[in-house]
C-alpha cells in the first residue's frame, strides 16, 4: 500500500494530508450504499463525478472510484495505515475486481 504524507492541513499544521490507494478500483454506488448504512458522518457522494467524502474519527476521508484515498488529519504514515486499515474493512464489498 502506497502512502504519502503530500502537504500539512491548512486547519492544522501539525497534521498532513496522506494519499493512499487501494491498488483496486471502488464501487462508488455500492461505496455510497455502504456509507449510509453505516451512518457515516457528513457523508456526500457523487456517482457522477466518482467520489465519497465523509468524517471518520474527526478525520476528513475522501474516496475516488480509481482507487485514491485522502485522508487528512493524519500524524504520520503508520497512522495512516491504521486508518486505510480500517476502511478496507469497512468498505470491502465496494473494491472491485478490477486493478486500477
Amino acid at each position: 500500500m502506497d502512502i504519502r504524507l503530500s502537504r500539512p492541513c491548512v486547519d492544522d499544521p501539525t497534521r498532513y494530508i496522506a494519499e493512499c490507494h487501494f491498488k483496486k478500483r471502488v464501487l462508488i454506488e455500492k461505496l455510497c450504499e455502504l456509507l449510509r448504512s453505516a451512518g457515516a458522518k457528513g457523508l456526500k457522494c457523487s456517482v457522477k463525478l466518482g467520489v465519497a467524502r465523509f468524517e471518520l474519527e474527526e478525520r476528513s476521508v475522501m474516496i475516488y472510484s480509481s482507487g485514491r484515498v485522502d485522508i487528512r488529519k493524519i500524524r504520520n504514515t503508520d497512522e495512516a495505515r491504521v486508518v486505510m486499515g480500517q476502511l478496507t474493512e469497512m468498505i470491502k464489498e465496494a473494491l472491485s475486481d478490477i486493478s486500477s
